[in-house]
Formats: structure tokens, sequence, C-alpha cells
């Protein structure tokens, strides 16, 4: 049996998520397909709530009276950043964190009759603390050890490195959290994660310079899966250019002309590190000519940050065919995909990039810089990356130069159907968990046996 803690809601109730969260259900609702595996999942919300039926199915909510806490400035679905917390609001946090966890579990074993074998605590802050608390407290009532994985997503492995760089946002405070509870001290008696897991190698050297002491062979490479359920090639007519574009409502009511030849496409938050403003300055570039292509912004942010973006783009570069369309459901986010030409995601030190293989699943190439995750599968044949520059006009040049390359080329009939081989071949949910708990499984107990 598999316990897991997450850091962010999952996608339901009409409440949109972020990829840890999406990424948190996914797995799941996995585990549970397996043959004599169950998971039970609580993760928070201040929007969806506990019922029954949920329950039933291992899913329990964390409720808040407030937004979700967030390790950097911008999330999909909150502002209230941890460093905004006083020590005292914190700690209310961890101890009501920490006394749910250990009830529901308790509950779950006394109404299945079966012992947790496996804990798995999404992002490398709170959540590996918390769990190491709740387990240490099982032990010592009698019940057996139960191994910890921390699945360390990158914003709070961000968060740690913007402390250490001595951002002005970011006070030194989480990262010297984490190594006074010394839960990634792995043979230390205040230790219990037993294992580390990372969506891509950079992830993976990332996590090696936030806990230099935890062994490299237990920090596991787990690339991301995707919803193939979801994200898939389609030749349905529903599926055309024109009927999707008509159903998309822009941010500002601005209409989307049904007539495009060509469409590019961006998902994620809007975050400085994602580098939209670089996207849009090269929209500037390639709408001077190329007049049949429509770009489209998927995503949301803190209202002064999409106020800014629509700002630079309207006011400032003039735009005319660059639409802001604000966050989507997968489904509708797949419809999207599979109707561009080509999605363009020019994020620096993306820690895997999701969003790459979703389009890409769609049967649509990609185009991002050579930084962090993406390095590791955005090949020639299914994309291409530009060179990484901390200067945005210049990677606005080679990004309208490769998006007018990929739109002239058709990369989408020449490159994309090889997109969407790669990702059913390496990037299922089915495969990302199996082989998971594989590796977990082949893990000697060693200096952390208890």
């Amino acid at each position: 049996m598999i316990f897991q803690l997450g850091t962010n809601n999952w996608q339901r109730g009409g409440e949109f998520a972020p990829g840890s969260g999406i990424l948190h259900e996914a797995h799941h609702h996995a585990y549970n397909a397996m043959p004599g595996v169950a998971s039970y999942s609580m993760y928070p919300s201040s929007v969806q709530r506990s019922n029954p039926i949920d329950e039933e199915r291992g899913i329990k909510v964390f409720e808040l009276e407030h937004d979700i806490p967030i390790c950097e400035s911008v999330s999909p679905v909150s502002s209230y950043r941890w460093h905004s917390m006083s020590d005292e609001e914190f700690a209310l946090y961890r101890a009501r964190l920490t006394t749910a966890v250990a009830g529901w579990m308790e509950k779950i074993e006394a109404q299945t009759g079966r012992a947790f074998t496996l804990a798995v605590a999404h992002h490398a802050f709170l959540n590996p603390v918390v769990m190491r608390d709740v387990l240490r407290s099982r032990e010592a009532l009698g019940k057996p050890p139960v191994t910890l994985l921390c699945f360390a997503h990158g914003t709070a492995l961000k968060m740690f490195a913007n402390e250490r760089a001595g951002l002005e946002d970011f006070p030194t405070r989480f990262s010297t959290f984490v190594e006074d509870e010394g839960v990634f001290s792995f043979g230390d008696p205040r230790g219990h994660v037993d294992a580390c897991a990372a969506i891509s190698l950079q992830q993976v050297e990332a996590v090696r310079e936030a806990f230099p002491a935890f062994p490299s062979e237990r920090i596991l490479l787990s690339p991301n899966g995707y919803n193939d359920e979801i994200f898939t090639e389609s030749t349905d007519a529903d599926y055309g250019r024109a009927a999707v574009l008509a159903e998309l409502t822009t941010l500002d009511r601005r209409p989307i002309p049904a007539t495009a030849e060509k469409v590019v496409v961006f998902c994620g938050k809007f975050a400085d590190w994602k580098r939209i403003d670089a996207l849009l300055q090269a929209a500037a570039i390639y709408e001077q000519d190329d007049t049949g292509i429509v770009t489209i912004i998927v995503g949301s942010g803190p209202d002064e940050d999409k106020a800014e973006l629509m700002r630079l783009a309207y006011d400032e570069l003039g735009l005319r065919r660059t639409f802001f369309v604000g966050p989507k459901a997968q489904t509708d986010l797949a419809r999207v995909f599979a109707a561009s030409d080509v999605g363009c995601f020019p994020s620096r030190d993306e820690p895997f990039g999701l969003v790459f293989i979703e389009c890409m699943a769609c049967g649509t190439p990609v185009i991002g810089v050579n930084s962090g995750g993406p390095r590791d599968f955005v090949t020639a044949e299914v994309g291409a990356l530009v060179p990484e520059s901390t200067d945005r006009s210049a990677l606005a040049l080679s990004l309208a130069a490769t998006i007018r390359e990929a739109i002239s080329d058709d990369w989408k009939a020449t490159k994309g159907g090889a997109a969407a081989r790669m990702v059913r071949g390496r990037f299922s949910i089915a495969n990302q968990t199996a082989n998971l708990l594989t590796e977990i499984a082949q893990l000697p107990r060693g200096a952390q046996e208890r």
C-alpha cells in the first residue's frame, strides 16, 4: 500500500492545477491500476473539499482557508508564498498537516486491514519532514517501518537555490529549515528519506547540490509520464483548427481569426523564467511578414503579471495575431496542441518540460531552449532547441527564426509523427510508475535501516 502526500491541488472540481499536482493525480491512478497495489493520496486545496465518495477512492483533501502555499512567486493557482508566512503560521500549518496525515493513514489501515509499505512525499520541502515525523511516531507505537520516497519537483529546489543566492525575495529561511531537520541526512538518526526521484538529469544534479550528503545512488531518474488517454494524435473532425480556435475565449475578448493558416502555441504559468516575453518579441518579428500565423498563449498568473504581458504584447509590441486564452483543462489543452503547428516553450532551466511531452503526444513538434530537462529528449527529429541566452532580445531572434523554419518546412508533417511516437515509447505514466517501484524495491536498506 502506498500513501502519497502532495503539495499542490489536483485538476478537479473546476480548479486548474500546476504540473506537480497533475503528476501526483496521474501517479495515484496508475498505481491503483496495478494488480495488488493500492494508492491513497492527500493534497491541499482552498477550493475543493473532501467527501465520502472520494475517500472511498483513496483521495482526501487537506482543506485550506487560504491559497496553497507556494515556493516561488507565481503559480497557476496561488500567489501565497511560504516566505510570507510567519514562523507561527508555518508551525501551525506543519502541525495541522502532520495530524491530518497521521489520522488518515491510521483510518485507512484500520478499514483495510493492510499496512502501508511506501510513502511518497511530493516536493523536497515540508512534505518529507511531515512524513518523517508521522512515520517515526508510527514506529514508536510498534508499526512496521515504511519506505519514504521524496519526489523532488523543481520549485522547492529553485526556492533553496534562490535563498542560497541571496535573492531579495528569498531571505535565507527554508533551506536552513530542511538542513536543520536533517530529513535528507542519510544514516543520521534525524533522517528518514530512503530515496529521491527527480524528473530529469538536471533535476538529479539539483538534488545533489541541495543535499550533498544524500547518497547519489539513491537519487533516481524518473522522467515524467503523461496522460496518454488525453494527449494523443487525432483525426477527429472536432480537432480541426477552425473549430478549436472558434471555441477559445481570449482574456480581453479579442476574436481569434478562424482562418488562421498556422498556429504557434505556448502553455505555462506566467513566471519570469518561462520567458513568455521572449516569445512575444519573437511574434513581433514573424508577424511582420507571416500574416497567417496565430500565436496562442495558454496559462495564467497573478493579475499584475497578466496585465504586464498583455501591455507588452499589445501596447508596446503592437501584436495583432497573438492571443491570451487563460488556463485550460487538460482535454481542452490537448485539442489546442493537436490543432497547432508547433509548440514553443522558451523556459530557462525547465525542470523537465511536461508541456513539451504533452504537445509532442498530440503530433505537434516543439521548440525550446538548450536548457534544463528538455535537453534529455528534444532532438532534431521532433523539434529544436535554440541556444541559451540571457539576452531576451537575442533569444527572441533565435525563436523567431526557428519558428519561421518550422512553419515554412512544415515540421508538423515531417516531425509531428516522430514526436508522438517518441513520447508513446518513452514517457507513459504506466512505465514511469512501474519503473519507479522496481527501482525502489532494488535499493538496499543500508545505513538507513530502522
